[in-house]
């Protein structure tokens, strides 16, 4: 698929003003915002609100990033059954995807 540098360059802007806008604020963590998916304070109500939409109500299998932002909604997408396929970091193995069945990890309780 040939990428369109014109989308490439406004996600890249709109990239630019999202890592701003958490740096401004005081809300990027460790180990800050740029060039990543930032961590920032509120992922796990993120979370939540995620959770709240139609779309995650029918999702059976999410895809995921193991970037520490989106750890709330890893556990949160198990919790609920669903199956989550987790890229491995780098993307630099031939199986470069975790397939964590809900069934198979026991829980805590």
């Amino acid at each position: 698929m040939v990428k369109d540098r014109r989308i490439e360059a406004e996600k890249q802007r709109i990239r630019e003003k999202v890592w701003s806008l958490l740096e401004k604020s005081g809300e990027a963590l460790f180990p800050g915002a740029r060039g990543r998916i930032p961590n920032f304070r509120g992922a796990a109500k993120a979370a939540d609100r995620l959770a709240e939409t139609a779309e995650w109500r029918r999702a059976r299998a999410i895809k995921f990033n193991p970037d520490a932002p989106q750890r709330p909604v890893r556990l949160r997408a198990l919790r609920e059954g669903k199956t989550v396929y987790m890229a491995v970091p780098r993307l630099r193995r031939k199986k470069c995807f975790w397939r964590l069945d809900p069934g198979r990890i026991p829980s805590k309780d």
